[in-house]
């Protein structure tokens, strides 16, 4: 059986009610003085509490020790009973169930229910927002167009990540150069008349899948495809499916049958992960790369250090790649992923090919 990382059970609350710190023992760890901001952390018998303020807000975050839950909640500095924001999150900053942001004067700015996959917003507070909304629609034909209604309504899930620029010409030197204003996004008011956006999906194996892959896309000021020029991720463009109404239609178990037949074997202790993965041709056009099925298994783990504060570890995997469109074995590959970190600073790497073999 594949394993697959679970998540700890969420936990139900009142909304609007800030915990309090019910617990035996209570540990003041640090408390930190910078310029415009004080940052306290207490460690309790099951948690871990930071608590910042700052000219604007007083920032309130408890993480739970032994389950995948974070209480995070926000009020204004001016007036503390004045609530900001708050709600869940996962440990990843995943944001859990309903989260309403509000001013300070008390007035509503946007619901946001991360479950149902719906964020509403005080339109009445938000110039151009209808204008966003159209953008969005074009993106949604853009993707429904190129794949299916099928693909979009089964394995698409917008996350209201949408970013609107003013896009505009500088001059340096003798060169004229594309630069842009950030103006605002969905929860963010836009402050003045946009001309290009920026939207951000999710594309996942299973409809009801918590996590996929970014599919991003910029639009021009009439909702026209723009090849994006930072692509940090190699997550934007398209595919192009050979077929009417393309859909995904991987099957686990005989995708997991076919890999045991080109070396994959499964035992208790087997570190076996499947998703879906976005392989990029990083050539700027619209038809930009191609979807693959990954099963991955955890081959080997090494540990590195770097100079005198930074050390790393470096997984090891044999990946078994298929065509999620069709079911179809494509190869077996060597691949490898890297967390790094040190004092100041970390990272994590997707999976890279590995060819230091």
């Amino acid at each position: 059986m594949l394993k697959i990382p679970a998540f700890a059970k969420r936990q139900t609350v009142s909304k609007h009610v800030m915990r309090s710190i019910s617990t035996s023992l209570l540990i003041l760890l640090t408390a930190t003085s910078v310029i415009g901001q004080f940052r306290q952390n207490i460690a309790t018998d099951s948690s871990e509490i930071e608590i910042i303020r700052n000219s604007d807000y007083h920032i309130y975050e408890e993480t739970y020790r032994d389950r995948d839950s974070v209480w995070y909640s926000v009020h204004f500095i001016k007036d503390t009973t004045r609530l900001n924001t708050e709600g869940w999150k996962r440990k990843s900053g995943k944001q859990l169930g309903v989260w309403e942001e509000y001013d300070f004067g008390g007035q509503l700015l946007y619901t946001w229910d991360h479950d149902r996959g719906t964020c509403e917003v005080n339109k009445r507070l938000y110039p151009y927002h209808d204008m966003l909304q159209r953008m969005k629609e074009k993106a949604d034909s853009i993707i429904v167009a190129t794949y299916s209604q099928q693909f979009y309504e089964n394995h698409v899930r917008f996350e209201y990540e949408s970013y609107a620029y003013n896009r505009h010409k500088t001059k340096v030197g003798d060169d004229s150069l594309w630069t842009h204003d950030y103006l605002g996004s969905w929860t963010e008011a836009i402050k003045s008349r946009p001309n290009s956006f920026k939207f951000r999906y999710q594309v996942r194996l299973h409809k009801t899948d918590e996590d996929g892959i970014e599919l991003g896309m910029d639009l021009d000021s009439l909702g026209n495809y723009v090849p994006s020029t930072d692509d940090f991720w190699n997550n934007y463009g398209f595919e192009e499916v050979i077929g009417t109404s393309p859909t995904f239609q991987i099957d686990m178990d005989k995708a997991t049958e076919i890999a045991k037949l080109h070396g994959l074997a499964i035992s208790d202790t087997s570190t076996i992960s499947e998703f879906i993965f976005w392989e990029n041709f990083k050539n700027q056009s619209f038809f930009n790369g191609q979807y693959r099925y990954y099963i991955t298994d955890l081959t080997s783990r090494s540990e590195y250090k770097q100079g005198k504060d930074r050390q790393g570890v470096i997984y090891r995997y044999d990946v078994y790649s298929f065509n999620p469109w069709t079911g179809d074995f494509v190869e077996k590959k060597r691949m490898k992923s890297v967390h790094e970190w040190g004092q100041s600073s970390g990272h994590r790497t997707g999976l890279l090919p590995d060819n230091d073999k």
